[in-house]
C-alpha cells in the first residue's frame, strides 16, 4: 500500500474508519462513536462532519479513495478492505496493551457472544471432567476481525478461518427468517420473495462479508436503515410483541446459530415463541456458511487439544444448530 509521508492514522482515526465501514455512512458512525470519543472531543457531540474530515485525511494518507457509493450506503474499495485489516490490527494492539495479563496460564479462546450456546456447556463439561477450568474465553464484539485475534488467542471460532492456523469445521449455519406461523404456512422462504413481499430486518452477526454482499439484505430498501439497532434478543422480543396480533410484514433475518436460543423450547424461547417459526431462506439452495474452530500454529499442547475436542463435541450436540 503506497502511502504519503504524513503522520499515519492513529488509534482513534482507525476507530473512525472502522465505524464507517461497519455503519456504511458518516451520520451513524458519528452516533456510534460519540459515547467512546477521546476526552479532548467530549465538549461536543461527535458530528458526521468530523467523521468526514477524518476519512478524508486517511484517504489522503493512503493516496486513493477507500470508500465508494453514496453517503447513505458506502462500500469499501479493494484498498479500503486492505486498510480495514490494518486498522483492526492497530486497534487490537492498543486494546491488548490496555488489557491486564491474567497470568493464569490457560489457553485463550476468542468467539462471538452467540457461540456461548455451545462454548459455555463445553466449559462446564471440562470442569466436571478435569476438576478445574481449562480455557479462558473472550467474547468479542461482532466487528472484531478474526485474523487479528488469532495471534493473541490459542483458539478462535469464526466463519472465516484466518490463515496459518489448523481449522476444523464445527457446523454449517444457514440463513433463517422468523415468521408468524398463523400467517406463513410454508416451510421455507425464497430470497426473491423475502425481498419483494416482506420487510426484512437483518441481524447478520457472524456472517462473512462476501455472503452479506451476495445476499443483498443490507442494501435492500425494505430493510429500513440497512443495519439493525440493538441486539438480536431485543429485536426478537419487540417483533413478537408488536406483531402477535397483526403482522405487518416485518421479518427478522438471522443465521441459524444466532437464532437458535430464541426458538421454541430453547433457553430464551420466551413468550409467543410457539406462535412464530424460523424457516430457511433459499435461493437456488439454502443460504449457508461454515463456522470453524481454528487453533493457532505452534507445538502440540495437551490443554488446547482437550479444549478443541470439548468444543467440537458441544457444538455437534446442539439441536438444529445448522438449521435442521
Amino acid at each position: 500500500m503506497a502511502v504519503s509521508d504524513d503522520v499515519a492514522p492513529d488509534e482513534w482515526e482507525c476507530r473512525v474508519f472502522l465505524a464507517v465501514a461497519e455503519h456504511r455512512q458518516h451520520t451513524r458512525a458519528a452516533e456510534a462513536l460519540s459515547p467512546t470519543r477521546p476526552s479532548h472531543l467530549r465538549d461536543r457531540p461527535y458530528a458526521r462532519q468530523l467523521v468526514g474530515k477524518t476519512i478524508a485525511r486517511i484517504e489522503r494518507w493512503c493516496g486513493e479513495p477507500l470508500f465508494e457509493g453514496n453517503r447513505g450506503q458506502l462500500r469499501l474499495t479493494e484498498r479500503g478492505r486492505d486498510f480495514e485489516r490494518a486498522a483492526r490490527s492497530v486497534v487490537g494492539e492498543y486494546e491488548l496493551m490496555r488489557r491486564p495479563d491474567p497470568g493464569d496460564g490457560l489457553p485463550r479462546l476468542a468467539c462471538l457472544p452467540h457461540h456461548a450456546a455451545f462454548v459455555a456447556p463445553a466449559q462446564a463439561r471440562m470442569v466436571e471432567r478435569f476438576g478445574r477450568v481449562r480455557v479462558a474465553v473472550e467474547y468479542l464484539e461482532p466487528h472484531r476481525h478474526a485474523s487479528v485475534e488469532l495471534h493473541r488467542h490459542a483458539l478462535l471460532i469464526g466463519a472465516v478461518p484466518p490463515p496459518g492456523g489448523r481449522s476444523v469445521r464445527l457446523y454449517t449455519a444457514r440463513l433463517e427468517a422468523m415468521v408468524p406461523a398463523a400467517h406463513f404456512p410454508g416451510v421455507r422462504l425464497s430470497l426473491p420473495e423475502l425481498l419483494r413481499r416482506y420487510r426484512p430486518i437483518p441481524h447478520l452477526t457472524g456472517v462473512p462479508e462476501d455472503r452479506r454482499s451476495a445476499w443483498g439484505l443490507d442494501r435492500h430498501p425494505g430493510a429500513g436503515a440497512g443495519r439493525p439497532t440493538g441486539d438480536t434478543a431485543a429485536a426478537v422480543l419487540r417483533l413478537r410483541h408488536e406483531t402477535a396480533a397483526r403482522w405487518d410484514g416485518r421479518v427478522l433475518v438471522a443465521p441459524s446459530d444466532v437464532a437458535l436460543p430464541f426458538k421454541a423450547g430453547m433457553e430464551f424461547g420466551g413468550r409467543y415463541a410457539d406462535r412464530f417459526k424460523w424457516v430457511p431462506i433459499v435461493a437456488d439452495a439454502p443460504l449457508t456458511f461454515e463456522v470453524h474452530l481454528t487453533v493457532r500454529p505452534g507445538g502440540p499442547d495437551e490443554a488446547v487439544e482437550a479444549v478443541s475436542a470439548a468444543l467440537q463435541t458441544a457444538a455437534r450436540s446442539l439441536p438444529h444448530l445448522g438449521g435442521g
